[in-house]
């Protein structure tokens, strides 16, 4: 069993069989950290032309996650939502390497490989074959 487990949430992937994965893989004293990542030009692009700002984007990302939360909460996981603001891959590996100021350093990533969109060339998407590859930890990849 896993203390602390990091999730990259990524909007883009199917997470519908995730919160069954992570049931096997926690306690009852464990965290699950759901890590969800968005690019400046996509904030810039907000500010810009929506005249949304970070509050309103955090607030609109965590609207968006309710339904996944509700899951993790109907199995009992225990979980803490992160959202930040940079580049994808370079910001997930960075919160890998120095943790979470709450629960401490990461035992485990579980990441989605699942796309939404048919059109896969690849069988590992960018971000996760980059985070996999560099991960100090292990990676959980989940179909």
């Amino acid at each position: 069993m896993y203390k602390n487990i990091l999730l990259p949430y990524s909007f883009e992937n199917d997470f519908d069989n995730i919160p069954e994965n992570l049931a096997k893989l926690v306690e009852e004293t464990s965290t699950v950290v759901i890590h969800n990542v968005m690019t400046e030009n996509d904030l810039l692009a907000s500010v810009r032309y929506e005249n949304k700002h970070k509050e309103d984007i955090i607030k609109e990302r965590e609207e968006a996650l309710a339904p996944f939360l509700e899951k993790l909460k109907a199995l009992g996981i225990n979980y803490k939502v992160a959202i930040e603001f940079g580049p994808v891959k370079d910001t997930i590996l960075e919160r890998i390497q120095f943790g979470d100021i709450d629960v401490g350093e990461f035992d485990l990533v579980v990441m989605s490989n699942h796309r939404v969109s048919i059109d896969i060339k690849h069988v590992l998407g960018d971000v996760t074959h980059k985070v996999a590859k560099r991960s100090p930890i292990p990676v959980l990849i989940v179909k």
